[in-house]
């Protein structure tokens, strides 16, 4: 019988059907999109959403090689801080609020007064961003009160797949919880200090769970819908960071995912709960990861490969003329002629806000160190040197909080790149490697679903899924070579951000 991972994402959603043994049977995929009903305010529209979804599941299992191996179990990994609020028949009140949405500022300063910052820190190991889920629900009470009152249960995604798949017990997974700022990090449940002072009743949210638990079955009549075949086990999943690192082997301390598209997030993997004053400060969160007892924080830059699409579109269009003649990929273009030298631009890639350890929302981006000799190469390299130096920054802060990375794991379009990986490797002086995974998500769900319904143990799943690549070690000379650059870059914030003020 084989194995479904489904991946909810911002933009859209995958569903990969495995055979027991690994090997990819059907896989599917549709964007929606994200709406903007006012300044500051991000929603799905989740009617179209969840048709959208429902449609990439009947796809997967509408595929001849799913028919002769049918599903026998499935998990899911969702997008974070996002709910739904639902009545006490299931039926669906509001549009699901996204991560992003920041509606909820006044709400997020009202929070302080009554629970200092690093007090909530302190308890549930999220520094209080407007982007977490608290202050969201306290909006939804202040300014739609006749949907609060209706409001049964609010959904995250994982939880509103269940209800759509026939679960009444309600279940949240660990790394979900992580998100909400009302999650005890120590307890694994519902802080009921924090819900009390805010007069939440702590039954308005599913019931926190491991990752990995098998929690019911798809109702025999939506199986019927979707194209299953016999009894479909539903298991809980996890946050799509922390399932991405599991997906890419990051499951004891030492090891990171480092997820390079759009947006580059790593996740470093620690054996114990690490809070500090230091951690708080720089906005490293202390989030339950999908492997039990386990710990995952989140570095990121908001701008990675959005900065080479930018510099590809506005800068360098003719080079994506050139390459496509060439027959190849506009990235592989730009990577094939730069050489390890230092360009001397120091690059700024703070092109809509940065993520940590600041969280300025106020765009940055900037270049210094342009002269009349300057080509469009050399800004290039600089790009790239500036998002490794600034994911290197992020690393070193870690470190100094006692967070131990030795290694990263990279996935994404940006890991294809074995110049990128190779300065990384160098400024960071660490091993760096390629994963050969393209979804890392969908296989770590499959990995869970299949743990929980006992086809075989997460460290079995580890060795026969996971698969490393091409190994990216230090170079000394490279090292060398940028290391006073790297300094430099460390403080450039520091005197680009007083401009802003």
């Amino acid at each position: 019988m084989s194995l479904m991972g489904i991946d909810i994402g911002t933009t859209g959603t995958k569903a990969i059907v495995f055979s027991e043994d690994g090997k990819i049977l059907a896989s599917s995929y549709l964007e929606y999109n994200l709406l903007f009903p006012k300044k500051g305010w991000v929603e799905f529209d989740t009617e179209d959403m969840w048709k959208k979804i429902f449609k990439v599941i009947k796809s997967v299992n509408s595929n001849q090689n799913v028919k002769k191996d049918p599903v026998q179990a499935l998990a899911v990994s969702t997008i974070g801080e996002s709910f739904t609020p639902i009545d006490e028949n299931g039926n669906i009140l509001h549009n699901t609020i996204y991560s992003s949405d920041s509606r909820s500022v006044k709400e997020l300063e009202y929070m302080f007064s009554i629970i200092p910052a690093k007090d909530l820190y302190y308890a549930t190991g999220l520094p209080p961003q407007y982007v977490t889920a608290l202050n969201k629900i306290l909006w939804v009470r202040n300014n739609l009160p006749d949907i609060f009152k209706k409001t049964k249960k609010f959904l995250f995604t994982e939880e509103l797949l269940h209800h759509k798949l026939g679960i009444r017990d309600y279940r949240i997974n660990y790394p979900l919880s992580s998100t909400t700022l009302f999650f005890d990090i120590r307890e694994k449940k519902w802080s009921t200090e924090i819900l009390d002072k805010f007069e939440l009743d702590p039954g308005l949210f599913a019931i926190p769970t491991p990752s990995g638990t098998e929690i019911g079955i798809v109702s025999p009549e939506i199986a019927e819908e979707l194209g299953f075949s016999g009894k479909v086990s539903i298991v809980t999943g996890g946050h799509d960071q922390q399932c991405a690192a599991f997906g890419v082997g990051a499951i004891s301390g030492g090891i990171a995912a480092d997820g390079i598209g759009t947006v580059e997030c790593v996740v470093p993997i620690f054996d114990e709960i690490i809070m500090k004053d230091s951690m708080f400060d720089n906005d490293f969160s202390i989030r339950a990861h999908v492997v039990e007892d386990k710990y995952a924080t989140f570095a990121y830059n908001l701008t990675a490969g959005s900065v080479l699409k930018w510099y590809r579109d506005k800068l360098a269009p003719d080079f994506k003329e050139r390459a496509a003649s060439k027959k190849m990929d506009a990235y592989d273009y730009f990577f094939s002629d730069i050489d390890f030298e230092p360009s001397g631009i120091y690059t700024l890639p703070y092109f809509s806000g940065t993520g940590t350890p600041y969280h300025d929302p106020i765009t940055k981006g900037s270049m210094i160190g342009l002269s009349l000799s300057t080509g469009r190469k050399d800004i290039f390299k600089s790009i790239v040197e500036g998002l490794v130096f600034e994911i290197g920054f992020n690393l070193e802060l870690l470190e100094k909080s006692g967070i131990e990375i030795n290694e990263l794991r990279a996935v994404g379009g940006g890991s294809r790149s074995d110049y990128w990986l190779s300065l990384k490797a160098s400024v960071l002086n660490k091993v760096v490697k390629r994963m050969d995974i393209a979804e890392a998500g969908c296989l770590a769900t499959m990995m869970l679903a299949g743990s929980a319904t006992g086809k075989f143990s997460i460290a079995q799943a580890q060795e026969k899924f996971v698969k490393t690549g091409k190994e990216f070690h230090p170079d000394p000379k490279i090292t060398e070579l940028y290391g006073p650059y790297f300094e430099k870059y460390k403080k450039m914030y520091g005197l680009v951000s007083g401009m802003y003020d």
